[in-house]
């Protein structure tokens, strides 16, 4: 056997095994540090990979933030489709509004909605981009508990309304004047003035 034959045997089998050792490491890593991934992977601009690697975690260790993270990050990349399913995931988790409540007191006091309300809004929102328009206004008027600034139903409308969507601005029309008399004194101002632009 020629030396030359013996030099490419040799870099093959230390390649081959170089190549082995990464993709043992890249399984370890996935099954016993997603969450790290997450963060190297969307640091890198992987986007739709750490939103994958956020599920994962979330998986695991069922905390509340890598849910949060993935709908943050899918809502980033305009990601419809993983916007209602991660959303949908976060919205079911029972820390929900622990998390939301510490979110708003990190948030600006200039900002005008609360963090709840626009995690409502961007799942209902892209529930409508993805063509599920009945859902998406019967799914914002599920989660619209009174009417608060910025909530979902309005976030559906504006998405509409920009639309040119008629259907569903009448949809959304009618069912709040089947909410009239039913808010108290705060909403009441705010809703008022949504539903007098509509008949306008």
């Amino acid at each position: 056997m020629s030396v030359d034959k013996i030099v490419l045997r040799a870099f093959l089998s230390t390649l081959l095994a170089i190549v082995s050792l990464l993709a043992g490491m890249t399984l370890v890593l996935v099954a016993a540090f997603p969450s790290t991934l997450m963060e190297l992977s969307y640091n890198l601009g992987m986007d739709s990979s750490s939103i994958w690697y956020a599920k994962r975690a979330y998986k695991h260790g069922e905390d509340i933030y890598f849910i949060a993270y993935a709908t943050d990050v899918a809502i980033g990349i305009g990601d419809y489709e993983k916007i209602e399913c991660c959303g949908e995931k976060m919205l079911a988790d029972n820390e929900f509004a622990a998390y939301c409540a510490e979110k708003n007191e990190s948030m600006s006091s200039s900002v005008s909605m609360t963090y709840d309300q626009y995690v409502y809004g961007q799942v209902c929102v892209a529930m409508y981009a993805q063509g599920k328009k009945t859902e998406a206004v019967n799914r914002a008027f599920e989660l619209t508990m009174g009417f608060p600034n910025n909530n979902a139903v309005v976030a559906v409308l504006y998405t509409a309304i920009g639309e040119k969507d008629s259907a569903t601005v009448a949809q959304i029309k009618g069912k709040m004047e089947q909410m009239q008399g039913t808010l108290t004194d705060t909403d009441k101002a705010y809703f008022e003035w949504v539903l007098s632009g509509l008949s306008e």
